[in-house]
């Protein structure tokens, strides 16, 4: 009986011994197919990007091929161009056009590139020296470098310009920013110690998570990647020693085969059998109180019958606790997923809320605004006299009223149109509007207030100005809201001078004021609808906060765009650009709004 428990206790041990070797064995595996999985997605990943930016940059030689004014420095219509190509991919952050002497041309984050030289950089030497594979048309991607102005790391990748008759004219280059795909990186299930980075295929480290900082551009070479592994097969799995990474880890790897990048995905083997280890804990545990009570039945069974019952029911206990572990771990995920669930279906909820305050603002602005013109138009019949003489005090209460009706009315507008907007249904009537007649307009509607509030309201305008096509309810909206804007902010003997001209082959129109300014800090605060500075100085200033959001709105719904300044306590200058594309000459007939002569103010 002794013997038969002995071999009993061993054979339990080398089960428990062979079955956790054997989940040993499937932990590594899984972890290496995983590995393998994610470098292949990675992969795809970066080549599907850089490709991406390469057929940005073919579409782009193509245009500049047959423009003639492509090699003007600083061109605005070439600057267009560029920056909408730019925005195609969130890789992008500049295009740039360099000559062959290496003088930068175009630069997509300023209209006027910076006088500097750019011979000595490797995409122009690739490419005029021809040693890109794959001919003129090949694209050249090039190491990490620090950007010479900006300080800040990027890759380049770029693509021959040739002149007509073929010689080297430049390179055309995509400056794109590494911090992409640490970003993406970053967002990935990866468990605690895992290393993703991607190398160029010279060596140098493009992208890395975690450590970007610090590894971004070091050199690769002399890693087992460069020195063995890739010369073996283009993807694989190995478990080898890494001294950037620590030692004893899985790391997957895989080449690109259209583009000259590896990424490589890696994790401790360690931590990888975390979850082993804690499970062999529980398991040896588990076998330790088996031999316990195996020896205990053992000699149970040597002393007495009634040891082994009692040594039976505890082994029962320990399986039950088990399975109620199971159980709660089992109702702990469907509880994740549940919540999970909830939290989708409150995003839902939350969609269609937005949609339903857009609908029902658009909705109420309507119906408002019936009566209230209503109240308006009685209010101007009562005050002209038409139903009577009325007293002085009824007549200034009925002008009251006017007013502040036609306020609300004002404020009114402003919400339908914003609603509007942000539900794509603001339709443009676009018409040749003369800019100078348009400004002439608006400052004989906003005259009476400036005299009224004691502020004085001029005009600089030049003797000639192009012919804006345009919306004309829109532009007028635009001056208007800046105009009461720049009125109620500027005390009584303050100055608001309205400009107009032209910069940059764009028609600028210019609202100057001497009133309380904005904080640096608001500025873009301000932009936000129903926003207002917070401070002592505005807040006994009525209004919604709707107006400079709208004028915003307003202006790039026309390609245009909208810039704010303003120095605290001594003004405020708002800024309208109109693109070349929407201004017409002087001597071409106009096709809409008819021209005034327009009054002094």
């Amino acid at each position: 009986m002794g013997a038969f428990g002995v071999a009993l206790i061993l054979g339990l041990n080398a089960l428990v011994g062979y079955d956790l070797l054997h989940q040993r064995e499937e932990t590594l595996a899984r972890a290496r197919e995983d590995s393998a999985a994610m470098a292949l997605v990675l992969e795809q990943h970066a080549t599907d990007s850089l490709s991406g930016v390469a057929k940005i940059l073919a579409g782009v030689v193509e245009v500049l091929a047959v423009r003639a004014d492509a090699w003007e420095r600083g061109d605005a219509d070439v600057f267009a161009l560029l920056r909408r190509q730019a925005t195609l991919s969130p890789l992008i952050r500049a295009i740039l056009v360099v000559s062959a002497d290496g003088k930068l041309i175009h630069d997509t984050q300023t209209l006027e590139p910076a006088g500097i030289d750019l011979s000595d950089r490797d995409y122009l030497m690739a490419h005029r020296d021809r040693l890109v594979p794959g001919g003129a048309n090949a694209v050249f991607v090039g190491n990490p470098v620090r950007g010479r102005t900006s300080n800040t790391w990027f890759i380049s990748m770029s693509r021959r310009l040739e002149a007509p008759d073929g010689r080297f004219a430049g390179v055309l280059v995509a400056v794109m920013e590494p911090m992409a795909f640490r970003s993406f990186y970053q967002t990935l299930p990866l468990s605690g110690d895992a290393v993703v980075t991607l190398y160029h295929a010279d060596g140098p480290v493009i992208a890395r998570f975690p450590d970007h900082d610090s590894h971004i551009g070091l050199s690769a070479h002399h890693l087992p990647l460069f020195t063995t592994l890739l010369k073996q097969a283009r993807a694989g799995t190995e478990l080898l020693d890494s001294a950037g990474d620590g030692p004893r880890r899985i790391l997957s790897y895989r080449a690109s085969a259209e583009m000259p990048l590896a990424v490589t995905v890696s994790s401790s083997r360690d931590a990888v059998l975390v979850p082993w280890w804690s499970k062999a804990m529980t398991l040896a545990v588990a076998d330790l109180a088996g031999t316990l009570v195996l020896a205990a039945m053992t000699l149970a069974l040597l002393c007495e019958a009634g040891r082994r019952e009692r040594a039976m029911a505890d082994l029962q206990d320990s399986e039950r606790a088990l399975r109620d572990s199971q159980q709660r771990l089992i109702q702990d995920i469907a509880a994740r997923h549940r919540i999970e669930a909830e939290l989708i279906a409150a995003k839902q909820v939350s969609d269609a809320a937005n949609r339903a305050k857009t609908q029902f603002l658009a909705n109420m602005s309507h119906e408002l605004r019936t009566p209230l013109n209503a109240v308006i138009g009685f209010a101007e019949a009562l005050e002209s006299g038409i139903f009577g003489q009325m007293s002085a005090k009824q007549t200034e209460y009925v002008g009251d009223i006017r007013k502040s009706g036609q306020h609300l009315l004002s404020l009114i507008n402003d919400i339908l149109d914003t609603t509007k907007i942000e539900s794509g249904k603001y339709v443009l009537h676009q018409e040749d509007l003369p800019v100078d007649d348009l400004i002439g307009e608006c400052l004989r509607q906003m005259g009476p207030l400036a005299v009224e509030k004691g502020v004085t309201l001029t005009a600089a305008l030049p003797g000639s100005l192009p012919i804006l096509h345009a919306d004309a309810r829109a532009v007028r909206q635009i001056l208007l809201n800046l105009l009461s804007n720049a009125v109620k902010f500027t005390p009584p003997g303050g100055r608001i001078v309205v400009e107009a001209d032209r910069v940059a082959r764009s028609l600028r129109l210019r609202v100057s004021d001497t009133g309380i300014g904005i904080p640096a800090i608001e500025l873009d605060q301000v932009m936000e609808p129903f926003h207002q500075v917070d401070n002592s100085h505005t807040r006994r200033y009525a209004g919604t906060g709707l107006g400079l959001p709208l004028v915003k709105s307003l202006v790039e719904l026309q390609d245009g765009r909208f810039v704010l300044s303003s120095v605290l306590g001594r003004g405020t200058t708002a800024t309208v650009l109109f693109p070349p594309s929407r201004l017409r000459n002087r001597s071409e007939p106009l096709r809409a709004l008819k021209r005034a002569q327009p009054a002094p103010v």
